[in-house]
């Protein structure tokens, strides 16, 4: 877990850059990316002598991050090792024991760190080694702040909230990152997102250009809990038998706030599972961003409380934070334009809200501060907490994939200023679709293409081996010379045999991605040397050598089709979400209005009313259970 790796340096301590830097000579170094003997010297010259400023030291998991320069006065990141001390209790071996467990827990990091090293969003890994006897990782030193630390820059009130907008494109932002984790091997899990390991870099694009623009430039850091997934046929086939995440738990751990239930107990059944898949960041990537929206963890003390309680309770301060998170759901997210909210300073603090808002204001005749605004702002709000919420439910198979979430964000973000004005005007919002329809029409589809292809390689394969049975070739190669009638079995082999191992290999790799390049490799391997007989070859009848070749470009054809198809449907694709209902009810008298919200109160949805006369009112509400609250009210959907 790294508590912080801000961008400290020694010019901005205001002394000599080379003056008071400790020395770190990386012993027996190991590169991160495989080189050749004319580059190997000039790389370990650059990272195997390294001046480490010691001030500027962060801990980061079981190692300590310092902020290192080379020869060449390249900074980068030094992360060495923190040994276990030997307690006073422990003989020799067990000393040894403990410390050997260490090391293992570290290269592992190592070893998961480079698989994603190189990818956008993620720090460059440069190599591993030695310092001292302790192992160390020189990696890219990340310029910028956590989350955790420009939180309280970013706040637009004194409760720490983000504007809504801003927490939803730092969370569509983050999640984009979730979907590129993805993409490497089976996949990828970082298992330990939070504040505090996410950084924004600010080294192209200052923060303040990041905000105006509404893209960041996020990056990843520590990969001390992090696993590269298994093909789903090695899990199951292991029998039981302890990962190594379950071997060192207690090194490779979770930050309590953020983590889903899963990663927080090690006595429930099919752990290792649950503990290998993706739904573990959305749950720790919502939480973030949950953070951002109301100022506090889903399951910390809401600021309000000072210091007691209330209906949150601190996971720190519980015997079980499993069964918290397994027992109780967070609170509804209250964002920065609740009910009581100073409208006027937000928006001075929103310049993208203020100018959506401005706009729209203008254009029905209201007042920039009027209450009105404020519940249009707030309704529209509800569609991000609908998405977040969506994705803290204690069990995974009922969180949607990092895919469906970062596309549910673009479409808050993109929609936002349109949709404020549909709030005005009591029309219904442009949606942040999260549906499983994505999935079950790819896979009709891949189906159906499959289907297709093969009847049309089947039709292809058997009419020209029909074609050419019995005609007259002569081939020549070289000095061998054959000439007779071509049987019509070797016909169809010569055609069915590329297509046949182009499946083969694309079906026997390790993923889908690496399947499609194999599979192209193996179909082009064994379509070669059938072109180069078929040219020379010579046919009697030149009917039959033009159908050939056509039969040869179409097999290749759809059999290349069939494992494109195969690839693409690997990509990540939406996945369920919770659908927001609104509802506009009419109350035909004022007494009855306090009853309802009574009646809706245990549900926690916003609310937001409007005299329309004297005797009757507007009421709009957003709840992701606004259904069970009205099945027994007369109600119109719109």
């Amino acid at each position: 877990m790294m508590t912080d790796l801000a961008s400290t340096t020694p010019q901005s301590l205001g002394r000599d850059p080379m003056v008071g830097l400790r020395l770190a000579r990386i012993d027996g170094f190991e590169p991160a990316i495989a080189l050749g003997q004319d580059e190997l010297p000039a790389y370990l010259r650059r990272f195997t002598m390294l001046f480490a400023d010691d001030a500027t030291i962060r801990r980061g998991g079981i190692g300590r991050v310092t902020r290192a320069v080379n020869a060449q006065g390249e900074a980068v990141a030094l992360k060495q090792l923190i040994l276990p001390a030997r307690d006073e209790f422990d003989d020799d071996a067990a000393h040894e024991a403990l410390v050997a467990k260490f090391k293992a827990a570290f290269r592992e990091e190592y070893e998961c760190h480079r698989a994603l090293s190189g990818l956008k969003g993620f720090p460059r890994l440069y190599g591993w080694g030695e310092v001292d006897g302790v192992p160390a990782i020189v990696m890219e030193w990340v310029e910028g702040e956590t989350l955790a630390r420009l939180r309280s820059r970013l706040a637009v009130d004194d409760a720490g909230r983000l504007s809504p907008l801003v927490a939803a494109r730092l969370g569509r932002d983050l999640f984009d990152l979730l979907c590129r984790m993805s993409l490497v091997g089976e996949g990828f899990v970082h298992r330990d997102i939070s504040p505090a390991n996410i950084m924004v870099r600010t080294a192209r694009l200052p923060l303040d250009r990041q905000l105006a623009e509404g893209t960041f430039d996020l990056c990843l850091i520590d990969f001390g809990s992090s696993l590269a997934l298994e093909p789903a046929s090695a899990v199951a086939g292991t029998g039981g038998k302890a990962s190594f995440t379950e071997r060192y738990a207690t090194l490779r751990r979770a930050t309590v706030a953020y983590a889903p239930p899963e990663m927080l107990t090690d006595d429930i059944p099919d752990l290792r599972a649950l503990r290998m898949s993706p739904a573990i960041d959305v749950y720790a990537a919502a939480s973030t961003v949950y953070e951002l929206i109301a100022g506090v963890a889903p399951y910390e003390a809401a600021p309000s409380t000072s210091g007691a309680s209330g209906s949150r309770k601190r996971t720190r301060d519980i015997a079980s934070p499993y069964r918290l998170k397994m027992d109780t759901r967070p609170d509804y997210p209250i964002g920065a334009h609740a009910p009581g909210c100073d409208l006027t300073q937000l928006l001075h603090r929103e310049p993208d809200v203020a100018l959506a808002a401005a706009e729209q204001a203008q254009q029905l005749g209201l007042e920039p501060d009027s209450e009105e605004l404020r519940d249009a702002l707030a309704f529209v709000d509800a569609q991000l907490f609908d998405v977040v919420m969506a994705c803290l439910s204690s069990h995974q198979k009922d969180r949607p994939e990092p895919a469906a979430v970062e596309a549910a964000l673009s479409a808050f973000c993109d929609h936002y200023a349109q949709n404020v004005g549909r709030s005005l005007r009591g029309e219904p919002l442009t949606p942040c679709p999260m549906d499983a329809s994505g999935r079950a029409v790819r896979r009709a589809l891949m189906v159906g293409a499959t289907v297709v292809c093969g009847v049309v390689w089947a039709v292809v394969v058997v009419s020209a081996a029909l074609l050419a049975s019995g005609a007259r070739v002569t081939a020549t190669l070289g000095s061998l010379v054959w000439s007779g009638s071509l049987p019509g079995i070797i016909a169809a082999l010569a055609l069915a045999l590329p297509g046949i191992a182009g499946v083969a290999a694309g079906a026997l790799a390790r993923d889908r991605r690496s399947g499609f390049l194999q599979g192209v490799l193996a179909l082009s391997a064994c379509e070669v040397p059938v072109l180069v007989v078929a040219a020379c070859s010579v046919f009697s009848q030149r009917a039959v050598m033009g159908g050939l070749v056509a039969a040869l470009v179409a097999t290749y054809t759809l059999t290349w089709f069939l494992l494109a198809m195969g690839f693409a449907f690997e990509l990540p694709v939406s996945a369920p979400r919770h659908t927001k209902a609104r509802w506009r009810l009419r109350l035909p008298v004022e007494p009855q209005l306090p009853v309802l919200l009574a009646d809706l109160s245990k549900y926690r949805p916003i609310l937001f009313l409007r005299p329309r006369r004297p005797r009757s009112w507007h009421l709009k509400l957003s709840s992701p259970h606004a259904g069970p609250c009205l099945t027994s009210l007369s109600a119109r959907r719109i």
